[in-house]
């Protein structure tokens, strides 16, 4: 497996960075020549995290940025998002890391919530970490088989 070095990036706190965002991903990436499929479950996960970063950690204070970092270890793909906005709030967290169940048809139609969910549906792990003045949220995707 080629060795690839991590990349930091600090994009702009405002929704047309995701595109940028989605583009770096898929530039970090290109050496492993993984599939599309593979990519766009990261990249959605990345880009709703991004997301929520704007619209409610900032809530779209356009001065702001956020920090995203793309790593490899082993055979595992990171991608670490830094902000300085309002942190998750800790309820949410915990409920998003239960599986909606098929018939919970009251759930998938909240308003909100279902973003965070949709990370742990993508991804393999998540991890979350609340500082003083920074979170960090790690997205962690491990390789397809046949890379």
């Amino acid at each position: 497996m080629e060795e690839i070095s991590p990349l930091t990036l600090t994009l702009p706190a405002r929704l047309n960075s995701l595109p940028l965002l989605g583009e770096q991903l898929r530039h970090y990436l290109a050496p492993l020549a993984l599939p599309e499929n593979w990519i766009f479950m990261l990249d959605l996960a990345l880009c709703e995290a991004a997301t929520n970063i704007i619209l409610h950690g900032y809530e779209q204070n356009l001065g702001k940025s956020y920090g995203v970092t793309f790593s490899l270890q082993g055979d595992e793909v990171y991608a670490s998002l830094k902000d300085g906005g309002e942190p998750i709030p800790a309820e949410q967290l915990a409920a998003a890391q239960v599986p909606v169940a098929e018939s919970s048809a009251s759930a998938m139609l909240a308003e909100s919530g279902r973003g965070l969910r949709l990370l742990y549906d993508c991804v393999d792990e998540v991890h979350y970490q609340q500082g003083r003045q920074e979170n960090v949220l790690t997205l962690v995707k491990r390789l397809p088989q046949a890379v």
